[in-house]
């Protein structure tokens, strides 16, 4: 597609990083539509140009492994910056992981090295008008690593045309 009107390239700005702490997943089990865990988000911090926050307890993270091998992550739950500001996101995502992943995993290995994975997500946020707005208006993409079994490191970046 050569419309001038269009731009052409785009890059990815970092706007937020989130450190989540999830507790033990409760396992749902085989379902339906997949193997299913629920990991209640009992806390954390996020960073987001130059606003600084907490995750705050009560969302949880719905991970619904499918039949095809490919996991699905569907996150909600809630920040509050240092100056009171609420921001909810709703975060999906695919966790795609290597043969050697599988069998790790498969002998309950977890988290595995990042090299055995790779897990991105699309993050939207709800805020109210002001200084956060421009959360509301973007399009993001988050690429997601587990450094531990209760953490979940997510850098979320903005959609920004180029030309």
């Amino acid at each position: 597609m050569n419309n001038p009107t269009y731009p052409q390239t785009a890059r990815l700005e970092l706007v937020m990083s989130l450190a989540v702490i999830i507790d033990e997943g409760v396992v749902l089990g085989r379902c339906a539509d997949g193997y299913r865990v629920n990991y209640p988000i009992i806390g954390g911090t996020f960073e987001c140009q130059g606003v600084k926050g907490r995750v705050l307890p009560g969302g949880a993270d719905t991970y619904r492994l499918r039949p095809d091998g490919v996991g699905e992550l569907d996150a909600r739950y809630s920040l509050v910056s240092d100056d009171g500001d609420l921001i909810n996101i709703h975060n999906t995502g695919l966790l795609l992981l290597t043969e050697q992943g599988r069998a790790l995993e498969s002998q309950d290995v977890w988290p595995l090295p990042e090299r055995e994975y790779h897990c991105t997500c699309t993050p939207r946020f709800q805020v109210a008008n002001g200084a956060l707005g421009w959360l509301n208006q973007q399009a993001f993409i988050g690429r997601v690593h587990y450094p531990t079994a209760d953490r979940v490191l997510i850098h979320c970046f903005a959609l920004q045309a180029v030309g």
